[in-house]
């Protein structure tokens, strides 16, 4: 049975991405609009620091503290420890 949906192609989606982009070309919508309440939500539940515990600034004074370095130093440890253990696992079963 053939699938009725249609399906977006390639040339849908560069056009809708080359619209975008031109919307924020314009000024039609500013990254302002979207960082700012994105920069208070992160501040709010301490993904970013302000003050003196910022080692690596990024927004406007917030940035990541020690806290937020080890736990993404961990997170990329953990995603490649996981790439390791699936290739070894699949080159077992080739």
């Amino acid at each position: 049975m053939a699938n009725s949906s249609p399906s977006a192609s390639d040339d849908d989606v560069l056009a809708v991405i080359v619209l975008v982009v031109l919307a924020f070309a314009t000024g039609i919508f500013s990254f302002g609009m979207f960082l700012d309440p994105l920069r208070n939500w992160m501040l709010q539940y301490h993904l970013l620091e302000r003050g003196h515990a910022v080692v690596i600034p990024i927004l406007g004074g917030a940035g990541l503290g020690w806290g937020q370095i080890l736990v993404v130093a961990a997170a990329l440890l953990i995603v490649i420890a996981m790439g390791v253990v699936v290739r070894r696992h699949h080159r077992s079963r080739v």
